[in-house]
């Protein structure tokens, strides 16, 4: 069984698959792959590969030197299903999908040009697609990250402008009294106090004080950037606020913090303090 020697867009299945260590080591999945089609570009269809060349083998490493998970993790997920609990999982769960679209591509290293699998999908993904679009949730990380250059980048929210208003009509003037009608004294007898079983039954019973203490507050869960931002995101959408006005809100609590280094792991104090501004 030989290498896939040419570059393009196959599919078939994976005969074998496991946890490896780059080099560098960082943890790496390693898929064994038979090519059972080849996407005809030219045609728009997919077509039988029917040549003795096709193995390849796909390195792909799921972590990076940050210890944040790589686009080849994401791949990973998305293509045959692995839910990024475990590794052993790759290695060991029968449940996860063995259907799979790869892309060869040309790789150089140490001016070695060899041709290797670059790329992987979902078994029905369209084809040859090149935009590496992010989830909406790291879209948003991005956007809590990266908030105060924005509004650089856009010169800050636009002033709204401010509806005109008709005058409301002045209300008429109150005629005053007449100085000349005459004035009746207030009586001077002081009212006589209720004595007896009616000044007792009139005489309010003062409330016992309740035996149990208040409780106190709970202090805010610690939560990081992220959740955070999202939370806050969710909380802006709710109280109509516009995606700029809560970028808004939220640069303007993390400068009075004294910057994202300032405020540290625990973001719950941003929370909070942008449930106050809304």
């Amino acid at each position: 069984m030989a290498k896939i020697d040419r570059i393009g867009s196959f599919r078939g299945k994976i005969v074998d698959r496991g946890i490896g260590e780059s080099s560098g080591g960082f943890p790496q999945a390693i898929l064994q792959l038979e090519a059972a089609e080849m996407w005809d570009a030219e045609n728009g269809v997919w077509v039988e590969w029917a040549y003795e060349e096709i193995e390849a083998i796909a390195y792909l490493i799921l972590f990076g030197k940050s210890g944040k998970p790589t686009l080849s993790a994401r791949q990973l997920m998305k293509a045959i299903g692995w839910d990024g609990v475990a590794f052993l999982d790759i290695q060991e769960n029968e449940k996860l999908s063995d259907q799979i679209q790869w892309r060869m591509e040309e790789h150089t290293w140490e001016e070695n040009t060899t041709i290797q699998c670059q790329w992987i999908d979902h078994y029905d993904a369209v084809p040859g697609k090149r935009v590496q679009k992010l989830e909406k949730a790291d879209v948003q990380r991005l956007q809590a990250k990266f908030a105060t250059g924005l509004q650089a980048l856009s010169g800050g929210p636009k002033p709204k402008s401010v509806p005109k208003t008709t005058p409301k009509a002045m209300p008429k003037a109150t005629p005053k009294a007449d100085p000349t009608l005459p004035v009746v004294p207030a009586p001077t007898q002081e009212p006589v106090e209720p004595a007896g079983p009616l000044a007792d039954a009139l005489t309010p019973e003062t409330p016992a004080a309740p035996k149990t203490k208040p409780k106190k507050a709970k202090a805010a869960k610690p939560i990081d950037m992220q959740t955070a931002w999202e939370q806050c995101f969710t909380a802006g959408n709710k109280a109509g606020k516009t995606a700029v006005e809560t970028t808004q809100i939220w640069t303007n609590l993390i400068k009075a913090a004294g910057g994202d280094e300032a405020v540290g792991d625990d973001w719950s104090g941003i929370k909070t303090a942008f449930d106050a501004a809304l």
